[in-house]
């Protein structure tokens, strides 16, 4: 009878040292359920006690606190990443209208002379027209990103392109101190893209060049096919890059030009990689001996005539 009565009081504390440590680690659930309510998702659960059962709820949960972590983290990088894109396109879009000002005020001194006003008309012209840049560029990067700029996708002969370009940016070359030299044979395999697309891809990387090449330097670019497609690349010097700069180059906003003097918003690259991307073409960028080197590859037509027919 004693011996009963003993183990009966023994499984009655087992049972109820077994309750008391199920409450606690339901606490815990409870606790975890209300942190993840809060936003509060630093710290993991953990059982006070073995229960099988509620080590699969709790690792569900820390499943759960993980992923708000995660979320947490890509939000609060999120919202960096626009209050600095915001700050910059405030800054590009201040410092020409600042210009614009400035000369106007000048124009407006009883000392102004008609050539000294001349002068200050036709600065104003030039920085207006930047400012106009800048405003297309900010529309049509928006338009890409949400869907809105319609491709239709044909076969394209880049090498007129090219040729065409060099002859249309000769002035801008001369100005800049810089020699287009075309490597690439007068006719090359037509590619799958959108005619204006592709020239709006191979005038930004021509601008870029001669924005940021240095003076007395080349524009090289090659051609090279592979495996069905024909890759197109943009070489230049350029000292001022290093190859934290290099990874970012695409990135909107983003410009080497850390005192943001006006030689790039950071535009012209991302709008090239967003139409890239549309017209299913690659874009890379690489540095090697101060030398830029920015390829495009594309689909060519001859590899791709069955979609192009349906």
């Amino acid at each position: 009878m004693l011996i009963a009565v003993i183990l009966a009081g023994g499984a009655a504390l087992f049972f109820l040292i077994r309750w008391l440590l199920c409450r606690r680690n339901l606490k815990e659930a409870e606790m975890a359920i209300r942190q993840i309510r809060a936003g509060q998702t630093g710290n993991r659960l953990r059982l006070s006690a073995p229960d099988s059962r509620l080590e699969k709820l709790l690792a569900e949960i820390n499943l759960l606190l993980d992923d708000c972590q995660k979320r947490e983290l890509a939000h609060k990088q999120a919202e960096q990443q626009r209050r600095d894109e915001i700050a910059n396109i405030s800054h590009d879009l201040r410092t020409p209208l600042t210009s614009v000002i400035g000369y106007l005020q000048l124009m407006e001194q009883p000392g102004c002379t008609p050539e000294e006003r001349a002068e200050y008309l036709s600065v104003c012209q030039s920085r207006a027209a930047s400012l106009q840049t800048l405003l297309t560029g900010f529309y049509d990067l928006s338009r890409l990103e949400a869907g809105g700029y319609p491709l239709e996708l044909q076969s394209v002969e880049p090498a007129g392109i090219l040729y065409q370009l060099a002859a249309d940016y000769y002035m801008d070359f001369m100005e800049a101190g810089m020699e287009p030299v075309l490597e690439i044979p007068e006719i090359l395999p037509p590619i799958l893209a959108d005619p204006a697309a592709v020239s709006r891809v191979f005038q930004n990387l021509t601008q870029n060049a001669l924005r940021h090449g240095q003076s007395g330097s080349r524009l090289v670019i090659r051609s090279r096919q592979q495996d069905g497609l024909l890759f197109l690349s943009f070489s230049n010097v350029a000292p001022d890059l290093n190859q934290q700069d290099c990874a970012r180059l695409f990135d909107r906003f983003y410009t080497a030009d850390k005192m943001r003097t006006g030689k790039g918003t950071g535009l012209g690259l991302a709008i090239v990689r967003a139409l890239c991307r549309k017209m299913d073409a690659s874009v890379t960028a690489s540095l090697r001996d101060q030398t830029l080197t920015i390829e495009t590859g594309w689909r060519m037509v001859s590899s791709t005539s069955s979609q192009i027919s349906q």
